[in-house]
């Protein structure tokens, strides 16, 4: 009995250290090389790509852009000419070199630089005051796909098969519906994913938050999220991530933070019609605008009052449990697709490094 005891007080000590030593390490704004002389501090970052443990792309407000080779060590600022106006709300780099931006709002521009963010070029061009794109990704070195606001009630999809040098819109038919109200949150470029089976997934807020789930030119799934907080403008899904096993699903009221909301994360599985949300379990967090699980059933979750680490296994917020590990503000989190290297950035140009 007393064996059991002494090693029953050995985990707990262990998980205990292992919870406080979580963390994410600040980037001091001297470790960002910022030649153009730019306020970094009046910047706000919501896109990020994480290709690989070394290289880290995040875009954002005024034209920004951020860029590092050494694995968030230290950036690079980037201002992009003749867009310091622009908001670029989504990113998708493909290695240090070639990376594609887009932003929010109208006009709509869709760039795309090849030598690191030194010069870009202009490959879509939207000028209807409609138009407004919330995110971008890719299923490979080729095929990508990014995702708008409803125009005529159906969601934009703007398709590439060149690797982001043309681009083109989806015909109607193609593209999901959406109910009066419902709309993309583009807060963290992380609404939407590129899956596999050539299909693609998003969420969505306003009026009705739903997943949506498309096999391009086969099967379509709309999956109502009825744990959601939803009906206003500012409520709804804000991001999701999945691994083998599992969906998460995050977001809340940007407009009243500080209420703690019921997350999602669900068991998924492929069938004949497609794909299908299981049973659901529950966390709470305050309002999240981004999502990202990560090794050993571990899922970052950002928002405007910190950052908060659950696990798939135990979602379930006991008394005293301790889930934030930082009050800092972020906007976006994202793990490297081939690494471990998990990186935030929020406001007032703040970057950081989740430590594990």
């Amino acid at each position: 009995m007393n064996q059991l005891k002494t090693w029953l007080f050995i985990c707990t000590f262990l998980l205990a250290f292992q919870g406080q030593s979580q963390s994410v390490q600040i980037i001091d704004s001297t470790l960002i090389s910022n030649l153009t002389g730019s306020c970094i501090s009046c910047i706000s970052f919501r896109g990020m790509s994480v290709p690989n443990n070394k290289v880290v792309w995040i875009s954002g407000s005024k034209g920004s852009v951020a860029r590092s080779t050494n694995g968030g060590k230290s950036f690079e600022l980037i201002k992009i000419p003749g867009y310091e106006s622009f908001d670029f709300r989504s990113i998708y780099a493909f290695n240090d070199k070639k990376a594609i931006v887009v932003n929010s709002g109208s006009p709509a521009y869709i760039l795309k630089t090849f030598d690191g963010g030194n010069t870009w070029r202009k490959v879509y061009e939207d000028l209807r005051q409609e138009i407004f794109l919330d995110a971008i990704d890719f299923w490979d070195e080729e095929k990508g796909m990014v995702l708008g606001d409803p125009i005529d009630e159906r969601f934009m999809l703007i398709k590439t098969s060149d690797g982001g040098n043309t681009w083109y819109e989806m015909d109607t038919s193609m593209r999901p519906w959406a109910i009066p109200g419902e709309s993309v949150f583009a807060a963290s470029g992380t609404s939407f994913r590129c899956m596999k089976k050539n299909s693609l997934a998003f969420v969505t807020g306003g009026s009705k938050s739903v997943f949506h789930w498309l096999e391009i030119d086969k099967k379509y799934q709309r999956h109502e999220l009825k744990t959601m907080v939803q009906g206003k403008a500012s409520e709804g899904a804000f991001s999701f991530d999945y691994n083998a096993k599992y969906i998460a699903v995050v977001g809340g009221d940007y407009a009243s933070d500080t209420t703690k909301i019921k997350q999602a994360l669900y068991r998924y599985a492929y069938d004949k019609d497609g794909l299908q949300l299981l049973n659901m379990k529950t966390f709470y967090t305050y309002y999240k605008s981004s999502v990202a699980l990560l090794e050993k059933g571990n899922l970052v979750s950002c928002g405007t009052l910190g950052v908060a680490v659950n696990h798939t296994e135990q979602t379930t917020t006991l008394p005293g449990q301790k889930t934030y590990i930082s009050t800092k503000s972020f906007n976006v989190v994202r793990k490297a697709r081939k690494g471990n290297l998990t990186v935030l950035a929020g406001p007032k140009g703040t970057i950081g490094v989740f430590q594990p």
